[in-house]
């Protein structure tokens, strides 16, 4: 999307939630001292004395809590070993003296020259450019 047209998004947006929330302040606004008017309400509900029978058993939270416990206990698995492999990819030594620094980018000398040579000319050209 062009960004001149950004603008006039924004304040279609503005004003349609403005329209938008009008209708709903002006049902609460005060009466500024007018007697209330009170609406026919319905009989209040019976009261019921029955207890319970609308939870859940034990056994059933018993399986969720189990079933939440397993839940962390995978994710946390998961995330410690991921931490381990990461750890020892990037490890310098490595599992052996085989692979000991084989994930690992080593640079060549001319390789690092080439790049300071680079970075101080850019340096230079920025001064030179104040």
């Amino acid at each position: 999307m062009p960004v001149r047209f950004r603008p006039l998004l924004a304040l279609g947006a503005l004003v349609l939630a403005l329209s938008l929330a009008a209708p709903v302040a002006a049902q609460n606004a005060p009466t500024l001292g007018a007697p209330e008017t009170q609406s026919e309400s319905a009989a209040p509900p019976p009261e019921t004395t029955s207890t319970g029978g609308g939870g859940l058993k034990t056994w059933q939270e018993a399986l969720i809590f189990a079933a939440g416990l397993i839940l962390l206990g995978g994710i946390a698995f998961a995330i410690v070993g991921d931490a381990r492999e990461r750890t020892r990819r990037m490890s310098r030594h490595g599992t052996s003296p085989e692979t000991a620094g084989a994930s690992v980018r080593h640079h060549s000398q001319a390789a690092k020259q080439r790049a300071r040579a680079k970075a101080r000319q850019a340096r230079q050209q920025r001064r030179k450019n104040r």
